[in-house]
């Protein structure tokens, strides 16, 4: 399996309004997938996928998955090399959390192949 980067985003409303919320951010366009059990909106060319929905992750040590109900989980495609492939995924992975981020609306993670948090994001509360 290939490696991902997941951004965890705690977000209180339904994941229609997170998808139009991002639309209006990252100025791309998601669509909806089911398998029958579940859905999940994506966006994808020729070298990224961005792929959004709930998780059932349980916390791991100090991973507090389960205060982030959404899952962003970004992946490279089509690129042989394996630095390349890497860089593709970490630039995009954090020109999403930096987008979210300036924002200072959503409490954020950033998670390396669901293992390692790399960082974590709490927006200061505005009296």
């Amino acid at each position: 399996m290939s490696r991902t980067l997941d951004i965890f985003v705690d977000f209180p409303h339904k994941i229609e309004y997170l998808i139009k919320e991002l639309e209006f951010i990252l100025d791309l366009k998601f669509e909806l997938f089911s398998d029958g059990t579940d859905n999940w909106y994506e966006f994808r060319n020729s070298t990224i996928t961005l792929t959004i929905g709930k998780h059932d992750f349980e916390n791991d040590q100090d991973i507090k998955f389960e205060e982030y109900p959404y899952n962003l989980s970004i992946r490279s495609l089509n690129i042989s090399n394996e630095f390349e492939r890497k860089k593709w995924c970490d630039d995009f992975a954090s020109y999403v959390f930096q987008k979210l981020k300036a924002t200072e609306r959503y409490r954020l993670m950033i998670v390396d192949n669901l293992q390692v948090q790399l960082e974590e994001f709490v927006p200061v509360v505005k009296v």
